[in-house]
């Protein structure tokens, strides 16, 4: 799977989640994740820890939630526009990379393999945020890479 599509969907859900009312964001929810933003900000630092760990740096977060709506969609495109170009320049997806997990477990796994991850991570929780929009009665936006795969087709023509 393509990174951009997760890239596209996280866009998609935002633009989405800024056209609905403002107190969506915060609702408390009795879900996986207490409310819409626990979720987008969880979704967030896992993308930030996982380039971190493609980078071979330390994880970085510096906040521990987002305020609006707007500031998570501003976070979530400077980070993917970093870690795309960063793809830009990457030569070999296939490259091991080695890292420690928070329990202090060293594991190995090669790029292509870690995007993969990235990509799968985010499908699961944007879903989550879909149940949760409906638990709530607020309807979700399509974000199947079916989807994703029809609009980039239609960009193409």
């Amino acid at each position: 799977m393509e990174f951009t599509y997760h890239v596209w969907a996280t866009k998609r859900l935002l633009v989405h989640l800024k056209s609905l009312p403002r107190e969506v964001f915060q609702k408390e929810i009795q879900s996986v994740f207490p409310s819409v933003e626990r979720t987008l900000y969880h979704l967030y630092e896992v993308d930030a820890l996982w380039f971190s760990r493609l980078k071979g740096e330390p994880a970085l977060v510096d906040k521990k939630m987002f305020e609006t709506i707007e500031e998570c969609e501003m976070d979530f495109s400077d980070l993917h526009n970093e870690i795309l170009e960063w793809l830009g320049d990457m030569s070999d997806e296939l490259v091991s990379v080695s890292y420690t997990t928070s329990k202090d477990e060293v594991f190995e796994n090669t790029r292509e393999e870690i995007l993969k991850h990235l990509v799968n991570h985010g499908t699961y929780h944007r879903g989550n945020i879909a149940a949760m929009l409906w638990q709530i009665g607020e309807k979700g936006v399509p974000t199947d890479y079916i989807y994703y795969l029809r609009e980039k087709e239609d960009m193409l023509l």
